[in-house]
């Protein structure tokens, strides 16, 4: 089984329920996806993920057409300054490369390289865990890999998520 996936248990018990609101996210949509790919294309070293703005927008286009697993748009959000989206957290109903990984799954989270460092990210985790715990889901997974940062290690670390499977 891979190392490299990780899972966040939300059916465990937490001390105060997290906020949803922020001043800096809105629900993702698909007239968000000119902005995604810009922002997608910012947020990764080069030759990380998308090359070019049009590989990003073949990404985020096969995302919005759910060739990566059913988006929840209800469980994904986009980070925006001012009316500009700079992020995003993409959350599918269940891995499609991983069939025995139930529930929710993280196909991205990203902002932009300009906006990373203020919280966006935390914000967009806790959002998409939230939602997806008062939805009624026990985990919330992803993967990492080539282009996940030291920083965002220790927030998924920070945020409670652990290698899956668990032992």
């Amino acid at each position: 089984m891979p190392s490299d996936l990780l899972q966040l248990r939300l059916d465990q018990n937490r001390s105060q329920p997290q906020q949803l609101q922020s001043p800096y996210l809105t629900p993702v949509t698909p007239d968000h996806a000119p902005e995604l790919a810009i922002a997608y294309l910012g947020a990764y070293p080069p030759g990380v993920a998308a090359n070019t703005l049009a590989e990003a927008n073949e990404e985020i286009r096969a995302t919005f057409a759910n060739d990566y697993g059913i988006l929840q748009s209800s469980w994904s959000f986009a980070t925006v300054a001012g009316t500009q989206v700079v992020g995003a957290i993409l959350v599918v109903e269940q891995s499609i490369w991983e069939a025995e990984l139930a529930g929710p799954f993280v196909i991205d989270l990203f902002v932009d390289r300009s906006y990373q460092g203020q919280g966006r990210g935390r914000a967009l985790l806790l959002a998409a865990s939230e939602t997806c715990r008062r939805a009624g889901e026990r985990s919330l997974s992803l993967r990492v890999g080539e282009g996940t940062s030291p920083r965002a290690y220790r927030l998924y670390h920070d945020l409670g998520f652990r290698r899956w499977p668990h032992e």
